[in-house]
């Protein structure tokens, strides 16, 4: 994942964004809660991240992009920030699948999503469940691969956001 991709899904979706924000308590019926997407993570964020995640899709995108969050579009959408994916409170997926996963984002539905921490990984659905000693168990029926990769994931995040933007329809991912 290169940083013209990265500054290019900024731009879609901060475009999205100024198009969403006026008008949206008419529309709506409420406020529109604070929606960011946040500056480079800066350099000891990076270093904690590390730890966790080998070079590759994440941190390149962590480079560019500490944290996402839009909590109106849809049940709302969350990209952690560094600090909180370097936790690692759920480490692996169990049962259905079985891997050792990186969680990096959620929705406000209690979703969360994970890939393993290399390039190229993909990246899993995983609806609130049970975890225990950081094992999430993936015996849900929601549980499910999402997209083949980060950029796959970031695509179809930007795309949610033009709908949502376009018709007020929320995507489940």
């Amino acid at each position: 994942m290169d940083a013209i991709y990265i500054r290019r899904w900024r731009e879609d979706v901060s475009a999205c964004l100024t198009r969403l924000l006026p008008g949206f308590e008419a529309r709506f019926g409420y406020p529109p809660g604070r929606h960011t997407i946040g500056g480079p993570a800066g350099e000891e964020e990076l270093a904690s991240l590390a730890n966790v995640c080998p070079p590759g899709d994440l941190l390149s995108w962590y480079r560019q992009v500490r944290e996402v969050s839009l909590p109106d579009v849809g049940n709302g959408v969350f990209i952690h920030d560094p600090g909180l994916v370097a936790r690692r409170e759920v480490t692996a997926v169990r049962g259905r699948c079985a891997a050792d996963v990186v969680v990096f984002a959620s929705d406000g539905g209690g979703t969360l999503f994970a890939m393993e921490a290399v390039s190229g990984s993909p990246v899993y659905r995983l609806p609130a469940g049970e975890v225990v000693a950081g094992v999430y168990r993936s015996d849900n029926q929601r549980f499910a691969l999402v997209a083949e990769d980060l950029a796959g994931f970031l695509n179809r995040q930007r795309d949610a956001v033009e709908l949502f933007v376009a018709t007020g329809a929320a995507v489940d991912l």
